[in-house]
C-alpha cells in the first residue's frame, strides 16, 4: 500500500461516510426499502418482503439482508439502514483504484478514484438506503472480474465474476444479467474473440451452477410462499412495465441517461469529448478501455429506450466513464504544455454551469420552501463557481495539475457541507419529523394515503381506516389520524381538528394530522 491508496481511502470515507447517520429516513425510496427490511426483521422472515404489512414486489432482497444484519447490530436507525450503502461506495472506489493501477498506471488510478469521490451524484447515491449502491458495486465488480478472468486467463477471477453476477441478480433482478451480458457479448465481438476457444475460457457450465446456487434459491422460496404473486409483480410490473410505460411520472427524453452520466461526473466530465476520443484510439492497446467504452454506451443506451427514467438507472456506467476520464486526465491533460482551444471552451462552459448551480439551488429553495427561509443554503455551493473560475486562471497560466486539485477540492468540500449542513437543515422541516411529537404515545392510523416515511419513523406498520365510520370511532378513542388534504372532503361529516398541515418535501401531497373534535 502506498500514500495515494491511503489518500483515496481517506477521501472515500470522508465523502461517503459524511453524516450519513443524522438525516431521517424520509426520501420515498429509502423509506420503503428501509421500512420493508424492518418489517422482515420484526417478523423473523427473510423470504417475503412486506411494507406496511402488504406484499412489496418492487425489489429482490440483498439490500434487505444487509439492512437486517445492521438492524440487529445497531438497532432500527438511519445509521443501520445506510451503513452498507456507504461501505459499498468505499469498496467500489478501492476496487476501481486497484484495477486501473494494475492494468494501466498508478497515476491514472489515482485520478480515476479522485473523479469518483468528487462526484456529488455518487456521494448522494451511496448515502441512501436503497438497492442501487449494491447494484453499482456488483455490476462494476462483475465486469472487472470478467475482464481479468478472460483477458488475464485467471480462473479464480472468473469464478468471482459469476458470484458477483448472482449477487447482482438478487439485488435488482434481470437487469444485473442483461446489461453485463450485452456488454460482454459486444466486447468479445469487437475483440474478435467470440469463438469457441474464448467461450470455453468462460467456464459456462461451472459458472451457471454457481449462479444458480446463489441467485435462484430465494426466488424459488418467495415464489412458493406467495403462490407466484411476488414473481409476477416484480418481473412483469417492476421490470417489464417500468421499461415499456411511464411510472410515477419519471420520464425523460432519449438522451437523458447520457446527460445523467455527464452531470454525474462533474467537475471532470467537461473533458468528456476529448476523453472518449483518447480512449477510442487506445482501445486496441488497452482492452480494458474498450470494455469501458462499450459499458458507457450500452447502459445509458439501454435506458434511453425506457419509458421510465430515474437518475440512478444509468449509474452503473459511472465508474467506467470515470476510468475513461481518468486515463485522459493523467495521460494527456496533465502532461500537456500548451493551451488547446477545445479544452478552454469546455472549461469555460463548465464555469458557466458551476455559476448556475448556486443560483439554481437558491431558486429551488425559494420556490419549494419559501415559508422556511432556507434560501441561504445556496451560499454553501459557492465553492463550485469559485473553483471553476480559479481553474480557468490556472489553465491560462499552464498550471494543469493544480486544476485537478482545485476542482476536486471544491466538489468534495461542497459534498461535505451538503451532508453536514444543507441536507440536515432541510430534513428537519419534513412533515414526518415535525409531526412525530404529535403521534408518540398515541394510537395512529391513516386514511386514504400517508407518507411512507411514517412506517420507519414509528417503527411499525400503520393501520388503514377505510370508511368515515371507522375514522369517527378511531378519533373518538383519542387516536390520531394521518391523511392527505385531498381526502378531507371524504371525511367532511366527521368532526375533527387539524393539528398539522404541510406539503411533503419535493412531493405534491399535503400531509394532514387530525384528532377528534
Amino acid at each position: 500500500m502506498n500514500t495515494k491508496f491511503y489518500i483515496i481511502l481517506l477521501l472515500s470515507c470522508l465523502v461517503y461516510g459524511a453524516n450519513f447517520w443524522e438525516p431521517s429516513v424520509y426520501v420515498l425510496d429509502e423509506a420503503k426499502n428501509a421500512g420493508c427490511a424492518m418489517e422482515m426483521m420484526q417478523r423473523g422472515d427473510l423470504i417475503v418482503p412486506t411494507f406496511n404489512d402488504e406484499l412489496r414486489t418492487d425489489k429482490p432482497p440483498l439490500h434487505y439482508f444487509f439492512m437486517i444484519s445492521a438492524y440487529y447490530l445497531f438497532g432500527v436507525t438511519p445509521f443501520a439502514a445506510r451503513l452498507f450503502s456507504v461501505l459499498a461506495g468505499i469498496l467500489l472506489v478501492l476496487h476501481i483504484f486497484w484495477f486501473v493501477k494494475k492494468h494501466n498506471s498508478e497515476s491514472s488510478a489515482f485520478v480515476t478514484a479522485l473523479i469518483l469521490v468528487s462526484s456529488l451524484q455518487l456521494a448522494i447515491q451511496f448515502h441512501l438506503a436503497v438497492p442501487d449502491p449494491y447494484l453499482i458495486l456488483t455490476i462494476t465488480s462483475s465486469l472487472l472480474f470478467f475482464y481479468e478472468g478472460l483477458v488475464m486467463e485467471n480462473r479464480k477471477k472468473m469464478l468471482i465474476f459469476y458470484v458477483a453476477m448472482a449477487l447482482g441478480f438478487i439485488t435488482k433482478g434481470l437487469i444485473a444479467l442483461v446489461l453485463p451480458g450485452c456488454i460482454i457479448f459486444l466486447f468479445l465481438l469487437m475483440r474478435k474473440q467470440f469463438t469457441l476457444q474464448s467461450i470455453n475460457k468462460l467456464n459456462l457450465a461451472f459458472g451457471i451452477l454457481i449462479f444458480c446456487l446463489i441467485g435462484l434459491p430465494w426466488y424459488a422460496a418467495v415464489g412458493y410462499q406467495t403462490n407466484g404473486i411476488w414473481l409476477e409483480g416484480f418481473f412483469f410490473k417492476h421490470n417489464l412495465a417500468r421499461y415499456t410505460s411511464t411510472m410515477e411520472g419519471h420520464r425523460g427524453f432519449f438522451l437523458t441517461p447520457f446527460l445523467i452520466l455527464i452531470v454525474g461526473l462533474l467537475p471532470f466530465s467537461f473533458l468528456i469529448v476529448q476523453s472518449v476520443k483518447h480512449a477510442w484510439k487506445r482501445r486496441d492497446q488497452k482492452p480494458f478501455i474498450l470494455l469501458c467504452l462499450i459499458t458507457v454506451v450500452v447502459i445509458p443506451g439501454f435506458f434511453a429506450f425506457s419509458k421510465t427514467i430515474l437518475p440512478s438507472y444509468p449509474a452503473p456506467a459511472l465508474p467506467f466513464l470515470a476510468i475513461i476520464l481518468g486515463v485522459y486526465w493523467s495521460e494527456k491533460f496533465l502532461k500537456s504544455k500548451k493551451k488547446e482551444w477545445d479544452e478552454l471552451l469546455a472549461l469555460s462552459i463548465y464555469t458557466i454551469v458551476a455559476m448556475a448551480i448556486p443560483i439554481g439551488v437558491y431558486l429551488a429553495m425559494l420556490t419549494e420552501f419559501s415559508e422556511f427561509k432556507v434560501e441561504y443554503l445556496a451560499y454553501y455551493f459557492l465553492l463550485l463557481p469559485l473553483g471553476a473560475v480559479l481553474s480557468l486562471v490556472l489553465y491560462m497560466n499552464h498550471m494543469r495539475k493544480d486544476i485537478m486539485y482545485i476542482l476536486s477540492s471544491s466538489w468534495i468540500l461542497t459534498a461535505v457541507l451538503f451532508f453536514y449542513i444543507c441536507f440536515p437543515r432541510i430534513d428537519k422541516i419534513n412533515p414526518v419529523s415535525q409531526t412525530l411529537p404529535l403521534l408518540e404515545g398515541r394510537n395512529v392510523a391513516y386514511y386514504g394515503d400517508l407518507n411512507p416515511a411514517y412506517i420507519f419513523a414509528l417503527k411499525s406498520p400503520v393501520k388503514e381506516l377505510k370508511s368515515e365510520a371507522e375514522v369517527e370511532e378511531f378519533l373518538a378513542a383519542q387516536g390520531r389520524l394521518i391523511t392527505q388534504e385531498k381526502y378531507l372532503t371524504e371525511l367532511s361529516s366527521v368532526k375533527t381538528n387539524i393539528l398539522f398541515r404541510q406539503k411533503d418535501l419535493f412531493e405534491k401531497p399535503i400531509t394532514i394530522i387530525l384528532e377528534g373534535n
